[in-house]
């Protein structure tokens, strides 16, 4: 059984680089042959399992090595057995009946043993299951519901932000900062945007306020009262997020819009008023079977833009005291992206913070407070004429991206 359970474990590990060459190819097929790189996976791959192939050789043959001996084992003491009380019965020692008595038992002790052996594969799939078993039931989330965060939540609907020297890096890179030492100030009916180049800390910083973590250091205060003791639950039904890449469920339109709400009390007239909002009532309506239209399997029936409008609408319905925009209009046309904008920015002017990601500055330069990220740090704060008259790194982007300084008409 160690023997088996030491092959398993190794050819777990030895495979796994040819499995995940194999699916990553799969997700990626119409890269794959747009690129016409067939071929060169082909190989790639033949080389993952090859390697694979001579890790696993020797220990497989070992195993096989003892696995036929205790399968033969059972014929030779069988053999033995017949040849030792056949010369006991020629030379008189025994009688015919005490032969056959104690061969019987050699048998079935044999074969009964040979049995057991051949289910040596089973008891150690069973033991590895089980380990695996325990190993998940022993995993507990940082982040979870708890008896005793279950009833704290936002005492006042999300007010003010306090983010206080964050310092922040992901677990399975703890030696590498993401985020060093943010800080800032946001105010309910504020609309605040994060630039800056790609790996800034700009997307990270809306995992940590959707709290799907926790900085490393620092501190989140949220109407004076810490985050990090919250129910995650209660904390995000404030909270809607609208991500790059918009993901439905295999469900219907009305279905994926209600989404985290009470979808019974939720009228065909405030779905129509959320659609209408993100700018996805036209098409919507013009579906075959109109908010009843099953979406596929991950929004397969739709394109980018308008699974994008589709999500944008399930976060405006929540009526969010917290509207986090991570790149929320990069599937858009330049039409739709501009009328998307306009209801954003329309619903940005409420009684509610809204904090957008964007590499595109012209979605953003109408927000109250820009803050521009450079590796982890913020370098620059302020509105888009203030830092454009500060002609530094938000001006470079600007130019960069052809965008001049003035302020777009409303």
């Amino acid at each position: 059984m160690k023997l088996k359970t030491r092959l398993n474990r190794i050819i777990n590990n030895s495979f796994s680089q040819s499995a995940s060459l194999a699916s990553e190819t799969v997700l990626a097929i119409r890269t794959v042959s747009s690129l016409a790189i067939e071929e060169d996976i082909l190989q790639r791959y033949t080389k993952e399992l090859d390697v694979a192939i001579r890790k696993c050789t020797p220990q497989l043959l070992h195993v096989m090595i003892w696995f036929s001996f205790t399968q033969a084992i059972e014929q030779f003491v069988l053999a033995l057995g017949f040849w030792w009380g056949s010369k006991l019965v020629t030379d008189g020692e025994i009688s015919f009946y005490q032969f056959m008595v104690s061969f019987m038992a050699i048998f079935f002790s044999g074969t009964s043993a040979g049995i057991l052996f051949s289910f040596a594969g089973s008891f150690t799939k069973g033991h590895q299951a089980a380990n695996y078993f325990f190993w998940l039931s022993e995993l507990q989330p940082i982040i979870a519901e708890t008896d005793e965060n279950k009833n704290i939540g936002p005492m006042e609907s999300c007010k003010t932000y306090e983010l206080s020297h964050l310092h922040f890096s992901y677990p399975l890179a703890p030696d590498s900062r993401v985020l060093k030492g943010v800080s800032m100030t946001i105010r309910r009916g504020e609309f605040v945007a994060f630039v800056g180049e790609s790996g800034c800390g700009k997307s990270t910083m809306i995992a940590l306020l959707e709290r799907f973590y926790d900085p490393t250091s620092g501190s989140i205060i949220i109407d004076s009262q810490p985050l990090q003791p919250m129910s995650p639950i209660r904390y995000r039904r404030n909270v809607s997020l609208v991500q790059q890449e918009p993901s439905l469920f295999p469900g219907s339109v009305r279905e994926n819009i209600t989404q985290g709400t009470d979808a019974i009390e939720v009228s065909d007239a405030e779905i129509e008023a959320a659609c209408r909002a993100a700018n996805a009532w036209d098409f919507v309506s013009s579906l075959p079977e109109g908010l009843d239209t099953p979406c596929g399997a991950g929004g397969s029936q739709f394109s980018g833009g308008q699974r994008q409008r589709i999500a944008i609408a399930r976060a405006l319905i929540r009526q969010p005291k917290v509207l986090l925009l991570d790149e929320a209009t990069s599937a858009l046309d330049t039409e739709s992206e501009r009328l998307v904008q306009a209801a954003l920015m329309e619903a940005a002017s409420g009684d509610r913070i809204t904090i957008a990601v964007a590499h595109r500055l012209s979605t953003v330069r109408q927000a109250n407070r820009i803050f521009v990220f450079l590796g982890g740090q913020i370098v620059e704060a302020g509105t888009h004429e203030e830092l454009v008259q500060q002609n530094g790194m938000y001006t470079k982007m600007c130019k960069a991206q052809n965008l001049d300084g003035k302020t777009s008409p409303s």
